[in-house]
């Protein structure tokens, strides 16, 4: 027989109407009996219990109205219907916890405070100190402009030795009182939360701001260099110290922390920027140049080369013949290959530095003039009479000029087109410098000098426009082999364009130059590859050898196999250079000639390097594949797993995927908690979820 709910709704009405509330529960049980999902009918039924005293009855039915609303976004309904259930148990802490929650959601804060109390106060008189702490914190965030709350907050975490939470409210309370303008109290809860947890960079980064605002930057940036000897490798702590440094206006200190800062983390570049900004608005022009030498190459290999020419224009504008800014120009027109632009910047150049008697400058513009122009009879005729007045010959232009420019303390700021690594500044007390700062640059090849024009030649082939530029390309790629220091490489792609073209004068430039940076025949005995960069005064430079060693990857073993080694080098060479693309071909022509149980590490460098190029690239899940597959090779060590977990724990969370990407950086911190950012990984993932 089917049920009627018509029929027994009207019945319930009946009874209620004659006073039988009883008859009146029975008929509404059926109606809930045959429609569990009647909510509204549950509704009457909890108020007919309340009326008949069946307290725990209307509780229970209640309740799961209540539940029905909030899990439909029903807030203000739920509401409702926890007031009942409050009102029939006031001493309700469960109540009392769904009504804060509610009223917080619906934006309530006066309501959601009062029931939080409750809750609190509940949890302390019955000795749950931790979670009456936790609900007092919720009463926090409902107040901001409540800072005592926090503070008291602060000191009960840390008499219940909470130093985690101890510190951070203690920083959170400092930002509300410098929030309000009270620097003085924002300092000193600073510094409490520093005295539990010298490094968080909450507490370290208002005191920086509070002591600023004071006018005591000096102060902080003191207290930043204690913190530094025991964590010289925190490059937050070394930012904050560069804001300190630029709000106490010591420049020169500033600029120095920066060059540190980058030699840890090169991203940092960008810090270079705001000096060289803060250097131009005060109008000192020539410590604007060197921080754009300092920073050239990162901006123009991080797309930033518009910025880059604006400040370069800004400084010429102001002052036309600025030598430096000029041979900066000429570089940035160089990378850009735009050739008009860089014969126009050196004939500028070439100009300034004959009257200011730049001898070296205005020979390396007449000569890079000569090569690109080689019809330029003014530009040649002033170079010869340069060489013949000064006794110069051919033998200058690789050792004497560029040698001069770059390696005997001149003021010169230009790096060399190339690199791609940032040269520490060496700082020195002479006189000479501008502001006690100079900047001493590597030795670098100068390859506009391969291919001069030669009046004496062998007589040469005549080569069509195809074979031109192909041997164009070849002369190029030989040329970033010798500045890379892959000397073996580039004499056997000399010795192949040979046989192929002749005897050219290119080639024969480039045989000349491989002859002056060719290695000792003890090294070559040895196999050893020599460095890719001369390292001056003590200076460190930056380069992928550098990035293998923190990512704690072995030297690959010198082989017998030929093929691999000219792939994964040239790959090697290629990715210094920021061609990716052609990186990723040589390293997957070199990995399909190894195996992951080999004997050797070269399968685990070519699979790592093919995952730091696709992540360089922007394609996360590709590089997954790289790095997952790493995890192949046979006989890994401890640091070996822990990095490429790192490694994959980075690729997931650009991927998107942030589960996967917590495991595997948990999986890092179960094992070293100390490996670099692991732990700040590990907190920052636990927080988001």
């Amino acid at each position: 027989m089917n049920f009627d709910k018509s029929t027994a709704m009207r019945s319930a009405e009946r009874c209620l109407a004659q006073g039988n509330i009883s008859s009146a529960i029975g008929e509404y049980k059926k109606v809930i009996e045959n429609d569990p999902k009647d909510f509204g009918t549950m509704n009457i039924l909890g108020d007919m219990y309340t009326k008949n005293s069946q307290i725990k009855a209307a509780v229970t039915c209640f309740t799961s109205v209540a539940e029905h609303y909030n899990k439909q976004g029903f807030a203000q309904k739920a509401i409702a219907i926890y007031n009942k259930i409050s009102k029939l148990q006031p001493d309700s802490v469960e109540v009392s916890a769904k009504l804060a929650e509610l009223y917080k959601a619906k934006g309530s804060a006066k309501d959601a405070r009062s029931h939080y109390k409750i809750v609190a106060e509940n949890y302390q008189s019955n000795g749950r100190k931790i979670e009456a702490l936790a609900i007092w914190k919720e009463i926090a965030l409902l107040d901001p402009q409540n800072t005592e709350v926090y503070l008291t907050l602060a000191e009960s975490y840390k008499r219940e030795n909470q130093w985690e939470e101890a510190v951070d409210a203690f920083a959170e309370a400092g930002l509300r009182l410098a929030n309000r303008g009270d620097h003085d109290g924002a300092v000193a809860s600073f510094s409490k939360a520093l005295e539990l947890k010298e490094d968080d960079q909450k507490a370290l980064s208002g005191l920086v701001k509070s002591k600023t605002e004071q006018g005591r930057a000096v102060e902080a940036a003191e207290k930043l260099n204690e913190i530094l000897v025991r964590f010289p490798h925190s490059r937050e702590i070394r930012a904050l110290l560069i804001d300190c440094h630029i709000g106490s206006n010591d420049y020169i200190n500033a600029e120095k922390s920066v060059i540190k800062l980058v030699e840890i983390e090169p991203a940092s570049y960008p810090k270079f920027l705001e000096l060289a900004q803060i250097y131009l608005t005060n109008g000192e022009l020539g410590s604007c140049t060197r921080v754009l030498s300092m920073s050239s190459e990162h901006m123009l290999a991080g797309g930033q080369a518009d910025e880059f020419h604006g400040l370069l224009n800004e400084i010429l504008s102001r002052d036309p013949e600025h030598l430096d800014a000029l041979r900066l120009l000429s570089r940035y027109c160089s990378w850009q290959r735009d050739e008009e632009a860089f014969r126009k910047s050196l004939v500028r150049l070439a100009g300034v530095a004959k009257d200011v008697n730049s001898l070296d400058d205005e020979r390396y513009a007449l000569l890079q003039l000569t090569m690109i122009t080689p019809h330029d009879i003014i530009s040649r005729d002033r170079l010869k009479e340069i060489n013949e007045l000064h006794g110069f010959d051919q033998s200058d232009v690789e050792e004497s000029l560029f040698d001069k420019r770059f390696l005997k303390n001149c003021s010169s700021n230009t790096l060399q087109f190339g690199e791609l690594a940032i040269v520490p500044a060496v700082f020195t007390n002479g006189t000479e410098s501008e502001r006690g700062l100079e900047f001493t640059e590597p030795k670098s090849i100068d390859f506009a000098a391969v291919g001069e024009i030669v009046e004496e030649e062998d007589s040469e082939l005549l080569l069509g426009p195809a074979d031109e530029q192909r041997l164009q390309k070849e002369i190029d790629t030989i040329k970033f082999y010798i500045e890379s220091g892959y000397e073996e490489l580039a004499e056997k792609a000399v010795n192949e364009l040979r046989g192929e073209f002749g005897n050219l004068s290119e080639l024969k430039a480039l045989a000349a130059l491989l002859t002056t940076v060719s290695t000792t025949p003890a090294e070559l005995d040895s196999g050893i590859l020599p460095p890719k960069k001369q390292k001056l005064n003590g200076a460190r430079q930056f380069d992928l050898d550098d990035f293998r060693s923190e990512l704690g990857l072995e030297d690959v073993a010198l082989i017998d196999d030929s093929a691999y080694d000219t792939h994964y080098q040239t790959a090697v060479a290629y990715q210094e250079m920021g061609l990716l693309e052609d990186a990723i071909k040589e390293f997957q022509e070199a990995i399909s000639l190894v195996a992951p149980n080999d004997g050797t590490r070269r399968f685990f460098s070519c699979a790592n390097l093919l995952g730091h190029c696709f992540m360089q690239k922007g394609m996360p899940s590709l590089a997954l594949t790289w790095f997952q597959r790493t995890l192949e090779t046979a006989d890994l060590n401890d640091d070996e797993k822990q990095g490429l977990w790192y490694e994959l724990a980075g690729a997931y969370e650009a991927d998107g995927d942030t589960e996967n990407a917590g495991r595997y950086f948990e999986q890092v911190y179960a094992e070293n908690v100390n490996f670099r950012d692991v732990s700040e990984r590990v907190k920052s993932n636990s927080v988001n979820h």
